[in-house]
């Protein structure tokens, strides 16, 4: 029996029954207006936000990392896909074929395109 109703009873001079009755009644009444309430851990509240807060972090500094290493990434792609501004283009004057412009006298003779112009020098036996 709640403390509330005993309070209550205690001070009536009724018979058992009687007592019973009120107390009945009383609870009916009180039953839906009474509410129970817990005292929250704040030490135990306090550590979940700080490892919440400590996650956030964590994941931003990963974004951040990781946009850093993507802009790295992309310009070293940009300059290895680039061609060098020293090195000739291939073929400038469209008298040699892919191989003889790009490896000389280090080309297999089945490898010659035509048309081609590449004499074999008297050391080198390929075309």
């Amino acid at each position: 029996m709640p403390e509330s109703i005993k309070n209550i009873l205690v001070v009536s001079n009724e018979n058992l029954d009687n007592l019973s009755i009120m107390a009945d009644k009383i609870f009916e009444m009180n039953s839906t207006t009474e509410i129970y309430s817990a005292a929250a851990d704040n030490s135990v509240m306090n550590t979940v936000l700080d490892k919440i807060s400590n996650l956030e972090k964590q994941i931003s500094e990963l974004n951040v990392h990781r946009q850093s290493r993507s802009k790295y990434r992309h310009s070293d792609f940009n300059r290895s896909n680039s061609r060098s501004h020293s090195r000739k283009k291939y073929n400038p004057n469209g008298s040699y074929c892919y191989y003889h412009f790009t490896f000389g006298d280090k080309c297999y003779p089945d490898k010659c395109k035509s048309p081609c112009s590449w004499k074999a020098s008297e050391n080198s036996d390929q075309q």
